[in-house]
């Protein structure tokens, strides 16, 4: 995995480097054509190019992706103790928190924009917190509400009485972690988001799937209590009202067609260009292959990370990171099962949340461009590292097993 990640940083780098007009033509003949025809027209003498159409666009994005990188190892490593390990979930959590209850607001209150963005129209009436865009919020609610759920299931115990239950702090921190999923849940429900929505339920399922046997070991309270959530989380729906969230999931949009006019005319880069053409420089390259969408407004992205990365990195940059990520995907999923959530629930159950969280930006990833938004990258990154540091043998995390309560 560590050797694909590797292949992929020193190929992006490579694109950016710098070669004599023979090499170019040699290595990417559509490239090496369009610097000839732009010689003759400025009468530039032909000099050492990259095969990067812009590569200082593509080298600060290749920084920013290593530093990602970077901060990853860092962050895994920190997670390794279990008080940061809660520390850094609880930022998470109530960051998305407040961009939950945010974008709700925007949904109740349809003339309310971003912070002091108030000039965009776009998206209006639609929960998108401070994102603007509604599906880069709701890839970013998608990633952050299973470690929710996660910590909820965390907090389990048997509990023998009623009275020894309402005594129960742990009660209280169930029940007040309960109204957080719904918050999040119903903000995901109200960006009317369809791809978020349908990867949202992928990560779901995901989790389910992943922590089954956890969660036939719960208490019953716990049982009870996410039933709650899913009833709480309906009858709130229904009264804010679910009538344009049905509309855009029976309506295929215009937006839809978009996608699948800017997915045709891209294919043709992906022939032209193998070797790749530089990391984000798909908005530089597009309009000269753009055959549906000459009167609309400007293509910046792909609304497809994958098809995007293909374009931008190439073959060989693409297969080294998809690659990658899908091995650790793997081996991940393979040492969730063998842990054992008797003795640490809340290292399980992050793990499973985390993991579910990757599954649906994979998911949504196909639709969207989340993944060229730095935030979404960011908090991609730290779900990577979390479920990397509780899926690590037991021997480097460092658990204190005389803690008999979850405290969070």
């Amino acid at each position: 995995m560590t050797i694909l990640v590797a292949l992929f940083f020193f190929w992006t780098l490579f694109l950016c480097l710098p070669f004599p007009y023979p090499v170019i033509s040699f290595l990417s003949p559509t490239r090496a054509d369009t610097l000839s025809q732009a010689w003759a027209l400025t009468g530039v003498t032909p000099e050492w190019e990259s095969l990067s159409y812009l590569p200082e666009v593509a080298l600060s994005w290749w920084v920013f992706l290593l530093s990602l990188g970077l901060f990853f190892f860092v962050v895994r490593n920190l997670c390794s103790e279990r008080k940061t390990l809660n520390r850094v979930v609880s930022v998470m959590i109530g960051i998305g928190l407040l961009e939950a209850a945010y974008g709700l607001i925007q949904a109740l209150v349809p003339s309310m924009g971003v912070l002091w963005v108030d000039y965009i129209k776009d998206y209006m009436g639609t929960a998108r917190g401070t994102f603007i865009n509604r599906n880069s919020f709701a890839a970013f609610i998608g990633m952050i509400w299973p470690l929710a759920l996660g910590i909820t299931l965390a907090m389990t115990g048997r509990v023998y009485s009623l009275k020894e239950l309402l005594k129960s702090d742990r009660l209280n921190r169930q029940s007040l972690m309960a109204l957080g999923i719904i918050v999040f849940l119903l903000a995901l429900i109200f960006t009317r988001s369809r791809a978020g929505i349908v990867s949202g339920l992928v990560g779901f399922l995901a989790f389910s799937i992943m922590a089954r046997t956890g969660i036939r070991a719960v208490a019953m309270q716990t049982r009870v209590l996410l039933v709650a959530i899913i009833v709480l989380m309906c009858i709130y729906t229904m009264t804010i009202g679910v009538g344009p969230i049905m509309q855009r999931f029976l309506t295929l949009g215009a937006d839809s067609g978009s996608r699948r006019d800017i997915w045709r005319d891209s294919l043709p880069i992906i022939k032209d260009h193998p070797l790749g053409i530089g990391l984000r420089n798909y908005e530089n390259v597009f309009p000269v292959y753009n055959q549906s969408l000459i009167s609309e407004k400007t293509v910046i992205h792909a609304h497809n990370d994958y098809l995007q990365l293909l374009i931008e990195a190439g073959w060989i940059g693409f297969l080294a990171l998809m690659g990658g990520f899908f091995i650790f995907l793997g081996k991940s999923a393979r040492r969730i099962k063998q842990l054992d959530f008797k003795t640490d629930p809340l290292r399980f159950y992050l793990a499973v949340g985390a993991f579910s969280g990757l599954i649906s930006m994979a998911v949504h990833s196909l639709f969207d461009f989340n993944l060229q938004i730095p935030t979404n990258c960011l908090y991609f990154a730290v779900l990577m590292a979390i479920l990397s540091a509780c899926t690590q043998p037991c021997k480097t995390i460092k658990v204190d097993h005389r803690i008999s309560n979850i405290e969070f």
